[in-house]
């Protein structure tokens, strides 16, 4: 079995570009007196929406091409608890891109308590919507991708990847 990297630190994860950042409502509290697993993957699931939308993959995109993005494979790590009124924020890092897929992870940060409170590492594929097959990035969004990987990739810190999960080459 392959262990993870560390997971980064708060002022590593900050200094990748907040996509979203609100405070945790009451709703979202469970049994348990923390926000809910649910709660969580939801942070992360609107984070990557917003991170594709920046990058063209949005509405006009699915219309236009018939075109979108699939989960394939995922790992959830939390690291800590986060807590009602506890302001959080969504951070991505781009790891890898394939012919058809990408690798990324997203941290949700508790800006209130300082610190990474879980990450969420996916495989995600890019889908024909008719064939329902996976399919080549169209060239301006795959640009945009390897731009970010590479970007990223020069951090001075390890993505903490848990070994599974990976675009095959």
């Amino acid at each position: 079995m392959t262990t993870a990297a560390p997971p980064p630190s708060i002022q590593e994860v900050l200094a990748l570009p907040a996509v979203i950042v609100e405070t945790a409502p009451p709703e979202w509290e469970d049994v348990n007196g923390h926000v809910n697993v649910a709660r969580y993957y939801d942070l992360h699931l609107r984070g990557a929406e917003a991170a594709l939308t920046a990058l063209g993959v949005d509405d006009a995109y699915r219309a236009e091409t018939g075109w979108s993005i699939f989960s394939v494979e995922q790992h959830l790590r939390f690291l800590g608890e986060v807590h009602v009124g506890h302001e959080v924020s969504v951070h991505l890092r781009w790891v890898a891109r394939g012919d058809k897929v990408m690798h990324a992870i997203s941290f949700v940060v508790d800006r209130t308590t300082g610190q990474v409170a879980n990450s969420l590492e996916v495989l995600e594929a890019h889908v024909d919507l008719t064939t329902r097959r996976a399919c080549t990035w169209a060239p301006t969004i795959a640009e945009r991708i390897d731009e970010l990987v590479a970007a990223h990739a020069a951090l001075p810190w390890p993505a903490p990847t848990c070994g599974a999960i990976g675009v095959r080459r």
